[in-house]
């Protein structure tokens, strides 16, 4: 099979006894926190990992170079399927929705507790909190995108990073 469609959470169909919803990674790791600094993004996009000349993308979606050859495409989660079939004509795309996790973090002030990646050159691949990410800036606030297996390492260390941090 040189396919890997069945991963895509677009081709899940539900067993019609079965009540199923998606579940965030970070939801166990975030409970205890009240989202004003850290809140879970992880089903708010899909994320595609794009690989071939990536400076030729052309989509409408947000796109994040992470080298000349590999890029995360972040797309509202209901054109994932969609998105993914027209980006997989010109290049080898890869659906990640479900395997990534991602953490919108406020402040720049508690991101600098979690990562030493220059916050005036993101987006950027770096470490946060000791883990690969991808972060990307939004004004004051940072998107993160993780291994969805370091959810409660990441999720933890950002709620013990925005302790006794003041609100802006």
């Amino acid at each position: 099979m040189s396919e890997l469609e069945f991963l895509s959470p677009g081709h899940a169909r539900p067993h019609p006894e079965a009540e199923v919803s998606p579940r965030s990674p970070l939801a166990r790791a975030l409970s205890t926190g009240d989202g004003s600094r850290v809140e879970d993004i992880s089903l708010s996009y899909g994320k595609l990992e794009v690989r071939g000349d990536v400076g030729a993308l052309d989509v409408d979606a947000h796109v994040v170079p992470v080298t000349p050859q590999r890029a995360l495409v972040l797309c509202a989660y209901d054109r994932t399927l969609s998105l993914r079939r027209q980006l997989r004509e010109q290049f080898l795309c890869v659906d990640m929705t479900d395997a990534l996790a991602g953490v919108r973090l406020r402040g720049a002030s508690l991101l600098r507790r979690l990562t030493d990646l220059d916050l005036d050159r993101l987006p950027a691949a770096g470490s946060l909190a000791g883990v690969p990410a991808v972060v990307v800036r939004r004004g004051d606030e940072f998107d993160a995108f993780f291994r969805q297996e370091y959810a409660d390492h990441v999720g933890g260390a950002a709620l013990d990073a925005a302790r006794g941090l003041k609100l802006p």
